[in-house]
């Protein structure tokens, strides 16, 4: 078990990094488009498709890291009023209906992906294949598979403190 949290660990980390990175180069981009807008007659009009694209990476990485950390927004209204094994049996529910979510995610996202590989499609302002964007997608589903499990998981082994529950959670 040890092993599995420093492997996960590590993939948070990484995971961590790439945010950062990506909302440092996002926020710069942004930053820099404004003020050429306002004091220039001419625009990055691609930097907008690249922002846009990177924010979807963005949010599917840090849905993974929230669902890591049980902190994905959720109604508790039921969960709050159960016993230990009751919640775990609503874990156990959850895990299994958010997983079929993000694999049929992930499937749709590999088809689209293929799909545009296929028809050689470009973007509009960039000109680059569509797929390039388009696979964030399936790479933000697979992290968010991983990291459901990954709750489900902590939650049954009682590494993770479910609330109102004793547990071994840090």
């Amino acid at each position: 078990m040890r092993v599995y949290k420093k492997i996960m660990d590590a993939l948070a980390g990484v995971e961590a990094v790439v945010l950062s990175l990506i909302t440092v180069f996002v926020t710069a981009l942004a930053f820099i488009n404004v003020v050429v807008r306002k004091f220039t007659s001419s625009a990055f009009g691609w930097s907008e498709e690249l922002e846009v694209n990177l924010f979807i990476l963005m949010i599917m990485l840090g849905c993974a890291l929230a669902i890591r950390e049980g902190s994905l927004i959720s109604l508790t209204l039921i969960f709050d009023r159960l016993k230990k094994n009751g919640k775990k049996i609503f874990v156990t529910i959850c895990t299994v209906v958010s997983t079929v979510f993000w694999v049929f995610l992930l499937k749709y996202g590999v088809d689209k992906v293929l799909s545009q590989i296929k028809s050689g499609k470009t973007t509009p302002s960039l000109g680059w294949p569509e797929w390039v964007f388009t696979i964030f997608l399936p790479i933000g589903a697979v992290f968010l598979i991983i990291h459901t499990i990954e709750y489900f998981i902590d939650a049954m082994s009682g590494t993770l403190k479910l609330d109102g529950e004793e547990g071994d959670a840090e």
